[in-house]
């Protein structure tokens, strides 16, 4: 469709007054307007006589098709596309995003409608794809609302029995403190996320220590490496030293590193590693856990999306969307290399800017 975009406006762009087309019309209309003198040879003055009549009807049956061809002509290439386009932009006025304007003319002839055309159809389909998406959203949150609400619920109508002993009003109150907890982490990560799918400022390329940012997420986890006695090994520089903007960066090993210990088996085994590669900066984190399959793979980017749905209760499908929307606004690279019992590797590319 962008190939069809381009195509048009070139030829539009391209395409001048013909003095040829002229000059061959008005050829045309002369031999038409000679045509009784041409007929009539030295016999002109015959034209006022009886054949007078004839004459007349002769130019307004010449005039007639001249007229209906024009109208013809107009109504083809002016009158019908637009009113084509006008019916069609009423159509998504009400919603229905599945409009789609065929081209006027052929490829080779395509002309500034042609164009209109073209530009239509790649607005429309952008209106509908961010129409679906917005319905997509709204739906995921609600379900993902859903869940720790109902939870909130459950236990606070379970807390007012009578009856209860202190061990299930603490643990009816743990379930429901960490329901409000996931909760007030799905809004901050929601608010996040639009954020930065909002976000028209440039990111920050400042120099800061890549290896103690690491340094840092890892120790966030400490406590959750502990408790499934993780093996970690860590292999990054004392000091690495990169521009970019750290902040966004800081929620990138955030989710990657916390995903790599949430699905990493008990006992499994956590890599982080970073290195100075040409002019990138690659940043590899890996568990051992269950892995992924292709489909789950072309996925896992996408929002609320969560392959592994006996973990659903830890997250919420945000974290790696978020993740893939900080790699596109630093200009990063993120590889993805997984397979079905052999656990995940994740590889990100920094570029080096100048400080």
């Amino acid at each position: 469709m962008n190939n069809m975009k381009y195509k048009a406006v070139r030829v539009r762009v391209n395409r001048h007054f013909s003095w040829f087309q002229f000059f061959g019309s008005f050829f045309v209309m002369s031999i038409l307007a000679a045509m009784p003198g041409l007929i009539l040879g030295n016999n002109w003055h015959l034209v006022i006589s009886p054949q007078l009549v004839w004459y007349v009807i002769y130019w307004i049956l010449v005039a007639a098709a001249f007229s209906a061809f024009t109208a013809w002509q107009k109504y083809h290439a002016f009158d019908k596309p637009l009113r084509d386009l006008s019916d069609a932009a009423e159509k998504v006025a009400g919603g229905d995003f599945s409009v789609y304007l065929q081209p006027v003319h052929a490829p080779e002839k395509y002309d500034y409608l042609d164009a209109m055309f073209a530009n239509f159809n790649i607005m429309v389909a952008e209106l509908g794809s961010t129409e679906t998406l917005r319905e997509d959203f709204v739906a995921n949150v609600s379900h993902e609302f859903k869940r720790p609400l109902a939870n909130i619920q459950g236990y606070a109508q379970a807390l007012q029995e009578p009856g209860l002993s202190p061990a299930d009003k603490a643990r009816y109150i743990a379930t429901i403190n960490q329901a409000a907890t996931q909760l007030a982490a799905l809004v901050t990560n929601i608010l996040k996320l639009n954020k930065l799918q909002t976000q028209v400022s440039q990111p920050t390329h400042v120099p800061f220590d890549l290896s103690a940012q690491l340094t840092r997420a890892i120790l966030d986890y400490d406590d959750a490496l502990d408790q499934k006695d993780l093996d970690l090994t860590v292999a990054i520089p004392d000091t690495l030293t990169i521009a970019s903007d750290p902040e966004l960066l800081g929620i990138v090993w955030h989710n990657i590193i916390g995903n790599a210990v949430k699905f990493a088996p008990a006992q499994g085994h956590v890599k982080v590693a970073a290195e100075k590669h040409n002019q990138m900066v690659q940043v590899t984190i890996q568990d051992d856990g269950a892995g992924m399959d292709e489909a789950t793979q072309t996925h896992i980017f996408d929002k609320f999306y969560q392959g592994d749905t006996s973990h659903a209760v830890e997250g919420n499908g945000l974290g790696l969307a978020m993740v893939a929307q900080i790699i596109r606004l630093i200009g990063a690279q993120i590889a993805v290399h997984s397979q079905l019992g052999q656990g995940t590797t994740m590889i990100v590319s920094i570029p080096q800017h100048d400080n």
